[in-house]
């Protein structure tokens, strides 16, 4: 039998998109899935769609953006599917504008949900994978906007770099554990995240939501992957133990100028300080200290 069938995962984001993809490519792998989501109507659908296809599912509905609640959540999924072994961090919110047009409300808000959660969840979870001894893994969900500069999306690019810097840390404090850590950089996907997304982002700023604002940003993104194609490849890149998993290999022009801009930075500056003892002792191999 091959793993994960037989063990238990929580993915979050789980009513639609890339989450309910991962979901069921989890089902079909034999793995019983706790489904997490705000959207408790989604949600009831997606357990019914799941459990009608012959998987053992559970729904919590949850805000993930309350972590405070997670060990009580991890609990909850523990005592209806047994030890969880899979964590999948997918649940994500687009929001505000430019950094000038951003309100700090909707900043906090989308950091909360896309970077406050994936470190809560982690942490309820950690203790448990790591007690257990067995194979487990933590799936974070970042983005393309994650790794380059993108205008207009202040609040959404800062948290998803977050999300890529937590989740690199992570994997160099979990080496020699049994604890895998993967990181999905996903590009365009066909999800309904704008939509989802501004709808919430008009409840809490206590305005109607612009419709044609999100069809227009819509339009690309409903022509972009399948997502439960996504969701496969989510499955079969955990399976195989892989750290970085992308969608789409048409941004790796734009990825390399950016590393050129870095690399080119660090080659001509004229050294004045004298060398790094930090970047010294990593070369010599004495692990990853920060500076």
């Amino acid at each position: 039998m091959d793993w994960p069938a037989g063990e238990a995962a929580l993915v979050t984001g789980a009513a639609s998109g890339i989450g309910l993809g991962i979901a069921r490519a989890l089902v079909a792998a034999g793995a019983k899935v706790a489904l997490v989501d705000v959207d408790e109507t989604r949600l009831a659908g997606a357990e019914k769609a799941l459990r009608d296809a012959g998987g053992t599912v559970a729904a919590l509905p949850f805000d993930i953006s309350e972590t405070g609640r997670w060990e009580s959540v991890a609990d909850r999924a523990e005592d209806a599917l047994g030890p969880i072994s899979v964590l999948c961090n997918v649940a994500g919110v687009h929001g505000g504008s430019t950094v000038e047009q951003t309100p700090l409300q909707v900043w906090r808000w989308v950091h909360s949900v896309n970077i406050d959660a994936q470190f809560a969840s982690a942490a309820a979870f950690l203790p448990r994978f790591k007690s257990r001894g067995r194979r487990s893994h933590i799936l974070n969900t970042a983005s393309v906007a994650g790794l380059l500069p993108m205008a207009g999306v202040a609040a959404y690019a800062s948290s998803k770099f977050a999300g890529v810097g937590l989740s690199m840390g992570l994997r160099e404090e979990l080496r020699g554990t049994n604890v895998g850590v993967s990181l999905l950089v996903p590009g365009a996907v066909a999800t309904p995240i704008n939509f989802n997304a501004g709808a919430a982002e008009a409840k809490l700023l206590g305005r109607a939501m612009d419709t044609a604002v999100a069809e227009e940003n819509s339009a690309l993104l409903l022509r972009g992957a399948d997502p439960d194609r996504v969701g496969e490849q989510v499955v079969e890149a955990v399976q195989q133990r892989e750290f970085l998993i992308v969608t789409h290999r048409e941004w790796a022009p734009f990825l390399a100028r950016v590393h050129r801009e870095i690399e080119r930075a660090h080659a001509e500056f004229d050294g004045r300080h004298g060398p790094d003892p930090v970047a010294v002792a990593m070369a010599d191999g004495e692990g990853a200290v920060s500076p």
